[in-house]
């Protein structure tokens, strides 16, 4: 037999009292408990608070709830709002712009007080805003100061209903926690778009820096392959790109010329004008070979006034037209001394790989075809100068 409950007996502790006390606290542990999973990576904080908001009118039963952001310039902007009847739509919310200055009104008020504001009725609360038409007068409204964890104003959180009076202590107490967890989850975000942000300004820093330190690394490379005097490349890009010539030549089995080139008498040349005038020659032969090669040959100073080109892929009898051409241009050059016009000739040893070779010197020497095209270079300066010789085996004797 039930006992019988007195009629002054509490409402709150009767059996439906406490069935609404335990569904209110889940109602309110599950709003706190959905805005502690929101993630702070969000796209951006309107978005977040928006997910805020609706997370609370899904579990409080609350008409509406908007978010007012503090401005640079101490305004509170109304930024996002959800209604009970908007919730699931996803079409943006309009958001009828309001602003209020800090102290003005309900909302004005507690970003000044930084506490809590209870509006339980609007038509008759003195803290409403005279700009507020009092025929769209919400019932109750309250008004949560929202703060980062350095306690700095980030805006207030606010909700209301149709109802004057409407809410209860229960709902003050839930919006003081849920504030709380809301301004932290905003702090995150702004420490996490921060941290970000220096991120990606310190990873852009290392990249101008790989990129500058790869800019000074190819600069100091390229320096160290050329010859400072006439622009060329010098022998240590020779021996650089020799071998890619080499490997081309045995893989496609294309013929290929080494040119050996000597400025004849340039000696009587530094000793009669100076080394000064002698650079000038230099310089002048080096732009004539420049423009006188393919960018697919190799040219290069050898050193002194020896100058060594390869020409790609050219068969004996166009190397040795190439080099007959080269010949007749570096005689033609002229400079001015006072009143001496001079002139110079160039000696050229030749040495062709033709394509037979590749089926018999799977191995070769570079250094032997420039000693082969050295000793064709020898033959024409002992047999008068200003001539092209071509490599014979019989010079090896």
């Amino acid at each position: 037999m039930n006992a019988q409950i007195p009629d002054d007996f509490p409402y709150e502790l009767t059996r439906h009292g406490m069935q609404d006390i335990v569904l209110t606290l889940l109602d309110s542990l599950s709003a706190i408990k959905h805005l502690s999973e929101i993630s702070c990576h969000a796209d951006d904080e309107k978005t977040l608070i928006k997910q805020a908001l609706t997370t609370l009118i899904q579990n409080q039963d609350m008409e509406r709830c908007s978010f007012f952001m503090l401005s640079d310039d101490g305004l509170l902007s109304n930024v996002t709002g959800l209604s009970i009847a908007e919730l699931g739509n996803d079409q943006e919310w309009q958001v009828r712009p309001t602003t209020f200055r800090i102290g003005e009104g309900v909302i004005g008020a507690a970003a000044a007080s930084g506490c809590i504001q209870h509006c339980q009725n609007c038509q008759e609360d003195m803290r409403m805003s005279e700009s507020e038409d009092k025929n769209t007068l919400l019932g109750s409204i309250i008004s949560a100061p929202v703060f980062t964890l350095h306690h700095q104003l980030i805006g207030v959180l606010n909700v209301s209903h149709p109802e004057p009076y409407y809410f209860s202590d229960w709902h003050v107490r839930l919006l003081e926690v849920y504030k709380n967890v809301l301004g932290q989850l905003i702090t995150n975000r702004r420490l996490f778009r921060q941290m970000e942000m220096k991120i990606a300004a310190r990873t852009a820093d290392l990249e101008q820096l790989v990129e500058e330190t790869k800019r000074l690394k190819d600069h100091y490379a390229s320096m160290s392959m050329q010859d400072q005097l006439t622009g060329l490349h010098n022998r240590r890009y020779f021996y650089n790109q020799v071998e890619i010539a080499i490997a081309y030549h045995k893989r496609y089995q294309s013929p290929f010329c080494l040119l050996v080139m000597d400025i004849d008498h340039f000696k009587k040349i530094n000793d009669e004008f100076g080394h000064v005038f002698g650079d000038q020659v230099l310089i002048s032969v080096a732009d004539t070979l420049r423009h006188l090669v393919r960018s697919s040959d190799i040219l290069v100073r050898f050193g002194g006034e020896e100058f060594v080109v390869i020409f790609i892929n050219t068969s004996c009898q166009n190397g040795k037209g190439f080099a007959e051409r080269i010949r007749a241009e570096i005689k033609a050059l002229e400079w001015k001394s006072a009143d001496t016009t001079v002139k110079v000739t160039m000696s050229i040893g030749l040495h062709c790989t033709s394509m037979e070779c590749c089926e018999t010197e799977q191995d070769l020497d570079i250094d032997q075809v420039i000693h082969c095209a050295d000793l064709a270079l020898y033959k024409a300066k002992e047999s008068g100068r200003d001539k092209v010789v071509m490599y014979e085996e019989s010079m090896r004797n």
